[in-house]
C-alpha cells in the first residue's frame, strides 16, 4: 500500500504547542495534507498518555485509530472527510549529559508498537527525571542508555536521532553533538538504522558523508501546530502497519521506502552560519575567513548545518545507490499562494483560497506532488507555473541562520504581476488589485553608526589569578571568601580535581560536604566530567548524609524521625497543648539541636529527646550533633572516622551551625581543609547558622584566607549598588567586588499604591522587557523593546514571604504568562490528592507509622480520638496492619481498618494486572475524593506512566515531596522567596515588597537587621543585567499603616536608580492592497 507518514509531532503538553494538536485535530489536518499515518508525539507525558488511551483504539498491528472518526473538518468551508488516518505511538526525549568531558545535548525519537510497551518505557524514564514537566522531557540520560531502556522495554521498538544537524540539540550538532553515530551510541549503534535529517538539511547534503550510507534518512514536520503537518514527511509502499513501516526503514530500499518530502534546506532556521542579533548571515567559507566570530560584535557565530555537514563530509558530490529512496523538495502551499497574493501565508485571504484548492484537488501533497500542472493551469496559470518551478527546484533561496527561518521564493520581484496580466490571477475574471510587494529582509550591513552592546570578555582558558591562587595554595587549611558570581563552585571542583590528579591521593579518603542534595549533585556531576572514574570514589553529600552514614555503620537499625513522626510524638507526649504550642515546641527543639554545644536542654526538649532515645530513634536535626557527641565520647570510633577523611572540602562555609563547625574541627585534626563561602550571603540564622564561625576559622593560625573578587555575573551598576548596601553591615567579608562584564546594567524602583497595582506593574514590565508577548501587548503600549531577546525563563520575581506569591501569581495567570512557583507544596500532597499519595506509600510497604496514621485519618469515620489512641499504642515504625490488629478499637473503626487492609491488597492485585492508574482510581472512592479534580487527574495520569511498579511510583513521589524546586529548563518566569533564590542567577530580577516590615522582616520575632540586609544583598546579586525593585504603599495583612520604603533600597546610591518608563505602543500600519488568487 502507498501511504504518507509524518512521525514527529508534539502534543499540547509540549511548550509552545497549539491546543489543536489533539488527536481529532491532528487527524483532521492529516486528511487535508494527504497524510495517512501520524505520530502521536509525547507518549511519555502522563496527561497525554492518558488522553491517547482514552481516544484511540487498536487498528492494524501497531497502528491506532480514533474511536470516533467523525471529526469536523479543521477549516471552514471544507467538507468533512472520512479518509483513514492512523496513529503510531511516538515520543521525543531531550538527553543532556556529559560524555568525554563535554556536555552533550541530543534529541531522540522513540517508536513503540503498543501502549503496554509505552507504559514500560515511561516507568523507567519516570525514575530518572520529571516526565511531567514537558511533552518532550529533558533527562540527564545518555543516548546510549536511552536506547538500552527502549530495547529492554520492547525489542520491537526503535529509536531515531532527531533533526540530527540542529546546532544546539542534536546528534551531530555543532554546539553539542558527536562526529559519528558510533561515538554516541557505542555498542548499541547497530540498533540505530534511521536518522531524521531535520528542516535545514536534505538527502543531497547527508549523502556527502559515507559514514551515513547505511542509514535510512527520514523527514518529519516536528510540528507544534497541526496546520504544519506534512511540511516534511515520508512516503512508503509497504504493509500498512507498524512492523512493515519499521522494516521498510531497516531495508532502506526504494521499493518499500519510496522517499521523503523535504523543505528546501535553505528555508530551515539553522542552514547557514550567522549571528541573528547582528544580522550576520555567512556561508561556511566566510565564517572561516572571520575566524568563526561575528564581525559586528566579536562573539562566536552560530555554526549552521551546511557548515557542519561540510566539516564531516568525505565526498565532493552526493552518492546514492541505484535503489536509494528519492526525495522531493517543496514549500508549503500556503507560502506559495501567499507569495502570489503578496500577503502572509496565514492570512484570511490565503486560507480562503487554500480551502478552494483542497476542495478541488483533494489534498495539499496531491497538489504539490501529483496533480498535473495542466489541471492546475485551468484555474490558475500562475500557480501552475509556481508548482512546476518548485518541482524542478527552480526557486530563489535565502538561507536561514541562527534560529531565523530562511525564505523560498518562486518568482522574481514584479514577475507575478507580469504573469497575471491585467485580468484576474485565475480564469474566473476577478479583477486584480495592485498591492505593495512584501520586502524581503536582508542582513543589515555593519557600520560605524550601529549601536552594539559590547560583548562579555571571552571565558578565560583557565582560572583567574584569585582562583589560581586558591587552587595552588599548599596550606593545610584554606578558607576562600568567594563573592557572588566569582566562580565558587568552579574553584571548589577544580581544587578537588587537582587533588585527585595528584600522585598518592586516595579518592576514597576525600570528602566534599555541601548543604543541599542539589548542590551535592552539581558538584558530583561537574567533578565526574573533569576527573573521570576517580570522582565516583569521593564522598560528595550533605552534612546529614555524612553523619548518618557513619552512625548507621554502628547502629544500622536506628530510626530517624522526620517532621510527621515528630509531630505525632509531640502530640502523644504533650496532649495538653494545642497546634500553635506544638509548633513552637518543634521550633525550640530544632533551635536547641542546631545550637547545641553540650548545654542543658529545656525540660520539654529533654523529655522529647529522652523518649526518642528510649525508642531507639533520633530526630533528623539531631543527626549531626549525635555524631559529634559520639566522636567526642568514643576515641576508637573517632580514630576510625578521622582515618577515613584525609582531605575535607566544605561548601557554603558561612552557613555552618555549632554542631557542624564542631564536626569540621574534629575532622580537621587529621585532615586538610579547603572551605569556601561568603559571609555576606549568610542568611540561615533561623536554622542556627552563624557567620561568626567563618571568621573564627579565618583567625586560626594555620588558616590561609584568600578572596575571590572578580564578579562574572552582574553588570557594573548592580555590583556597585549591592556593594554599597552590604557595606552598612558591621560583620562583613571585606571583599571588594570587581565587575568583569561589559554589559550595561539597570536598576529601577517603582512604588505602587496597592499590592495589586504592584503585581500589575511587574506583569506590564515583563511584557515590555520581552518586547511584547502578544498583539495586545503591542496595541496597549506594553511592547517595549521590539528587538528584545528576553524569554520567560530569563526572569525571576523574588519576595521575602511566601504569602506575597498569591497576588503575583494571579497577575501572571491573568495575562497568560507561564510561571513556576518554587517552594510550594507539591500538588500530590495537597488537600485533594494527598490521601491518594499516602495510600500509595502504604501500598508500597512503608514502615513509617506516621504515613499510615495520616492515611487512617483520611478514612471516613476515623476521628481524632482514634488517631490519639493509635499514637499512644503503636511504636514509631513497624508493620501497621499487624500492629493495629492488636489494638482494641470500636467495631466501626476496626471495620474501617480491616477495609483499608483489604483495599490495599486489592489495589496491589489490580495494579499488578492492569496498572497503577486504574487501581488507584478505584481506591479513591473510599476517601470520597473527586476524581475529576485537576490534581487527581494529574496524579492518575502520572501513575499511568509507572505501569505496574508501585515501588517505583512511591519512590518518585517521595523524591519530589519536599517542595517544588526550581527547574532551570522551564521556559517560565520563576517565583520564589529570597532564600530559595540563593545560588541562582537571572538576566532580569524583580524584587517585590521592598518595604519596612517585609525587608527587613519584623513581623514575628526580633529582627537581625544585618542578616536581613544580607538577604537583600543575595536578591540583588541574582541579577545579571536588570534589577527592578518594587514596593506598595499599603499592605493590610502586614499592618494598616502606610508602608515606608525599605531602608535597604535607600542605601543604594540614588544616581544608580531610574524610574521605569512605560512602553509606547506603535501605530497600526495601514492595510495594503492585495492581489486576488481566484
Amino acid at each position: 500500500m502507498d501511504y504518507c507518514a509524518d512521525l514527529h509531532i508534539h502534543s499540547p503538553f509540549s511548550r509552545a504547542t497549539s491546543k489543536e494538536c489533539d488527536p481529532a485535530g491532528l487527524a483532521g489536518w492529516a486528511r487535508v495534507k494527504g497524510i495517512q499515518v501520524v505520530g502521536t508525539g509525547d507518549f511519555t507525558h502522563p496527561g497525554w498518555f492518558a488522553r491517547l488511551r482514552e481516544v484511540l483504539e487498536p487498528a492494524e498491528p501497531g497502528f491506532f485509530r480514533l474511536r470516533d472518526e467523525n471529526a469536523p473538518a479543521p477549516l471552514a468551508g471544507l467538507a468533512p472527510s472520512t479518509a483513514p488516518v492512523r496513529f503510531m505511538l511516538t515520543a521525543e526525549i531531550s538527553c543532556i549529559y556529559k560524555r568525554h568531558g563535554a556536555v552533550r545535548k541530543v534529541h531522540n525519537l522513540l517508536y513503540v508498537p503498543d501502549f503496554a510497551a509505552a507504559e514500560r518505557v515511561n516507568a523507567r524514564l519516570a525514575g530518572i527525571g520529571n516526565i511531567e514537566s514537558d511533552g518532550r522531557p529533558i533527562l540527564g540520560l545518555d543516548s546510549r542508555n536511552l536506547l538500552e531502556i527502549l530495547l529492554e522495554a520492547t525489542p520491537d521498538g526503535f529509536l531515531v536521532p532527531a533533526h540530527i544537524w540542529t546546532p544546539w540539540f542534536s546528534l551531530f550538532g555543532s554546539k553539542s553533538g558527536f562526529d559519528t553515530v558510533e561515538e554516541c551510541f557505542g555498542d548499541l549503534a547497530p540498533h540505530v538504522f534511521a536518522l531524521e535529517t531535520g528542516l535545514s538539511s536534505d538527502p543531497d547534503m547527508n549523502r556527502l558523508i559515507s559514514a551515513l550510507d547505511r542509514f535510512a534518512l527520514i523527514s518529519n514536520s516536528d510540528c507544534h501546530s497541526p496546520s504544519r503537518l506534512g511540511r516534511e514527511a515520508n512516503l512508503f509502499s509497504t504493509g500498512f502497519d507498524f512492523f512493515s513501516l519499521r522494516d521498510a526503514l531497516k531495508g532502506n530500499h526504494r521499493e518499500t521506502f519510496r522517499g521523503t518530502v523535504e523543505f528546501f534546506p535553505e528555508e530551515g532556521k539553522y542552514h547557514m552560519d550567522g549571528h541573528r542579533d547582528c544580522g550576520i548571515r555567512f556561508e561556511p567559507d566566510e565564517t572561516r575567513r572571520h575566524g568563526g566570530r561575528c564581525p559586528v560584535c566579536g562573539r562566536p557565530l552560530t555554526v549552521g548545518v551546511l557548515h557542519r555537514v561540510l566539516e564531516l563530509a568525505d565526498r565532493d558530490t552526493p552518492l546514492f545507490p541505484d535503489d536509494a529512496p528519492t526525495f522531493f523538495s517543496l514549500a508549503p502551499l500556503t507560502e506559495v499562494v501567499g507569495e502570489i497574493l503578496g500577503v502572509g501565508p496565514a492570512s484570511k485571504q490565503v486560507m480562503s483560497h487554500y480551502v478552494r484548492l483542497i476542495e478541488r484537488f483533494g489534498s495539499e501533497l496531491d497538489i504539490l506532488l501529483r496533480v498535473d500542472p495542466g489541471e492546475i493551469a485551468v484555474v490558475s496559470p500562475v500557480l501552475a507555473e509556481a508548482i512546476v518551478r518548485m518541482r524542478e527546484g527552480r526557486v530563489i533561496r535565502q538561507g536561514g541562520f541562527d534560529g531565523e527561518y530562511g525564505t523560498i521564493k518562486v518568482f522574481e520581484e514584479g514577475e507575478v504581476a507580469r504573469l497575471s496580466g491585467q485580468g484576474g490571477l485565475f480564469s474566473d475574471g476577478a479583477p486584480s488589485r495592485r498591492g505593495r510587494s512584501k520586502a524581503i529582509s536582508r542582513p543589515p550591513a555593519a557600520s560605524g553608526r550601529r549601536s552594539v552592546t559590547p560583548p562579555d570578555p571571552a571565558p578565560a582558558a583557565g582560572p583567574d589569578p584569585g582562583q589560581a591562587e586558591a587552587l595552588a595554595c599548599d596550606a593545610s587549611r584554606v578558607l576562600v571568601a568567594a563573592g557572588p558570581g566569582t566562580g565558587k563552585t568552579y574553584t571548589l571542583v577544580a581544587r578537588l580535581a587537582a587533588l585527585l590528579a595528584a600522585p598518592g591521593t586516595d579518592p576514597a579518603r576525600v570528602c566534599a560536604i555541601t548543604f543541599t542534595n542539589r548542590a551535592a549533585a552539581e558538584v558530583r556531576e561537574r567533578l565526574a566530567a573533569v576527573a573521570g572514574e576517580a570522582a565516583g570514589q569521593v564522598f560528595v553529600g550533605t552534612f546529614h548524609r555524612f553523619c548518618l552514614d557513619w552512625l548507621r555503620r554502628e547502629e544500622p537499625d536506628r530510626v530517624v524521625v522526620g517532621d510527621e513522626s515528630r509531630e505525632r510524638l509531640l502530640r502523644r507526649l504533650f496532649p495538653e497543648i494545642g497546634v500553635r504550642e506544638r509548633s513552637g515546641l518543634a521550633a525550640e527543639i530544632a533551635d536547641f539541636l542546631h545550637r547545641d554545644n553540650g548545654g542543658d536542654a529545656p525540660e520539654p526538649v529533654r523529655f522529647y529527646l529522652d523518649e526518642l532515645a528510649r525508642r531507639g530513634a533520633m530526630d533528623l536535626d539531631d543527626v549531626v550533633p549525635a555524631l559529634v557527641r559520639r566522636l567526642r565520647g568514643d576515641e576508637t570510633f573517632r580514630r576510625r572516622v578521622c582515618a577515613g577523611v584525609a582531605h575535607l572540602f566544605v561548601d557554603e562555609f558561612q552557613d555552618l551551625n555549632a554542631p557542624q563547625y564542631a564536626l569540621v574541627e574534629i575532622l580537621g585534626e587529621e585532615a586538610t581543609i579547603f572551605a569556601i563561602g561568603d559571609p555576606d550571603q549568610a542568611i540561615y540564622g533561623f536554622r542556627g547558622s552563624d557567620p561568626s564561625f567563618f571568621f573564627r576559622f579565618a583567625d586560626l593560625p594555620a588558616t590561609r584566607r584568600l578572596d575571590l573578587s572578580r564578579n562574572y555575573r552582574s553588570a557594573a551598576p548592580l555590583v556597585e549598588a549591592a556593594s554599597a548596601v552590604i557595606a552598612h553591615n558591621r560583620l562583613r567579608s571585606g571583599i571588594s567586588l570587581t565587575p568583569t562584564t561589559a554589559r550595561e546594567g539597570a536598576i529601577e524602583l517603582y512604588r505602587a499604591p496597592t499590592p495589586a497595582a504592584e503585581a500589575e506593574f511587574i506583569v506590564r514590565r515583563i511584557e515590555e522587557l520581552m518586547g511584547g508577548i502578544s498583539s495586545f501587548s503591542i496595541a496597549s503600549g506594553r511592547g517595549g523593546d521590539q528587538d528584545s531577546r528576553r524569554s520567560f525563563g530569563d526572569i525571576a520575581i523574588l519576595y521575602r514571604l511566601a504569602r506575597q506569591a498569591d497576588e503575583l501569581a494571579n497577575a501572571l495567570d491573568r495575562r497568560g504568562i507561564p510561571f513556576q512557583l518554587v517552594g510550594a507544596v507539591p500538588y500530590f500532597l495537597g488537600p485533594v490528592a494527598g490521601a491518594a499519595t499516602r495510600f500509595v506509600r502504604a501500598a508500597a510497604g512503608s514502615t513509617e507509622l506516621a504515613d499510615w496514621l495520616a492515611l487512617a485519618q483520611d478514612l471516613p469515620g476515623v476521628g481524632e480520638g482514634t488517631i490519639r489512641r493509635l499514637e499512644e499504642a503503636l511504636p514509631l515504625t513497624g508493620d501497621f496492619p499487624a500492629l493495629v490488629a492488636g489494638v482494641e478499637l470500636p467495631p466501626p473503626v476496626a471495620h474501617r481498618m480491616a477495609e483499608l487492609t483489604a483495599l490495599l491488597e486489592r489495589f496491589r492485585s489490580v495494579a499488578g494486572r492492569e496498572g497503577i492508574a486504574p487501581a488507584l482510581g478505584e481506591a479513591l472512592t473510599l476517601f470520597g475524593t473527586d476524581q475529576g479534580h485537576a490534581d487527581c487527574r494529574r496524579l492518575l495520569a502520572l501513575a499511568g506512566s509507572f505501569g505496574r511498579d508501585i515501588v517505583a511510583f512511591d519512590r518518585h513521589l517521595r523524591e519530589y515531596a519536599a517542595e517544588t524546586v526550581y527547574d532551570e529548563r522551564a521556559e517560565a518566569v520563576a517565583l520564589m522567596t529570597l532564600h530559595a533564590s540563593k545560588g541562582l542567577e537571572f538576566p532580569v530580577v524583580f524584587l517585590a515588597g521592598c518595604e519596612e516590615g517585609l525587608i527587613p522582616c519584623t513581623l514575628w520575632r526580633d529582627v537581625d537587621v544585618e542578616e536581613e540586609r544580607r538577604l537583600f544583598y543575595v536578591g540583588m546579586t541574582r541579577a545579571k543585567e536588570t534589577l527592578v525593585l518594587s514596593a506598595s504603599s499599603e499592605r493590610p495583612w502586614v499592618s494598616p499603616a502606610e508602608r515606608p520604603l525599605s531602608r535597604f533600597a535607600g542605601e543604594i546610591p540614588g544616581r544608580l536608580i531610574r524610574q521605569p518608563e512605560p512602553g509606547r505602543g506603535g501605530r497600526r500600519k495601514p492595510k495594503g492592497e492585495q492581489l486576488d488568487l481566484f
